[in-house]
């Protein structure tokens, strides 16, 4: 995800606190989550906040880029999320989020079981297939949106590529549509 915010000087990193991304070599990465916590070496502020909120934290700030890694399955409104995110992008910026894909191998066999003990938190409120996804973001007010593969999970080997359409993780990234400012 740092690979598709490279050359962006503002970072807004949503969620970070969980897992810090120390690819993002911005030159001014902001991240913003629920709890504080002490900067990694290549983050240069921490906002405390939720997310219903950022556009009122954030106020008249603007950002090149924003990161969403693993934050959408998680809103109850997953639209008015994405237009905050808008809201706070300056023009022709990007948002790059990830987000399970439910149609991966994993998430099929375990829907066809019903299985509730693996990768079936009460956290996720929701998961995207991939057509939808790029609706929903076209919907909130982006463009040209474009997905990739987040790999897929291998025991001892960790995230293997893998083909998009059955990747574990999609992750989508798009441009702030400017054509309709409101």
């Amino acid at each position: 995800m740092a690979k598709l915010v490279e050359g962006c000087q503002s970072v807004l990193d949503i969620g970070w606190a969980q897992s810090p991304n120390p690819f993002l070599l911005n030159e001014n990465v902001v991240g913003f989550d629920l709890n504080q916590r002490s900067l990694p070496r290549n983050y240069h502020e921490s906002v405390a906040g939720d997310a219903h909120d950022m556009t009122h934290i954030f106020s008249g700030r603007r950002f090149d880029a924003i990161l969403a890694g693993e934050i959408l399955e998680h809103v109850e409104q997953p639209h008015a999320f994405l237009r905050s995110c808008r809201s706070l992008l300056s023009e022709k910026g990007r948002i790059v989020l990830s987000t399970p894909n439910p149609n991966s191998p994993i998430e099929r066999l375990l829907t066809i079981t019903l299985n509730r003990n693996y990768f079936y938190t009460t956290e996720h409120l929701c998961l995207y297939p991939q057509r939808w996804l790029i609706r929903m973001m076209e919907n909130s007010g982006f463009c040209d949106v474009e997905l990739h593969s987040g790999g897929f999970p291998v025991p001892f080997l960790g995230l293997i590529p893998f083909p998009r359409p059955w990747c574990h993780q999609t992750i989508a990234i798009a441009v702030k549509d400017s054509r309709d400012e409101t």
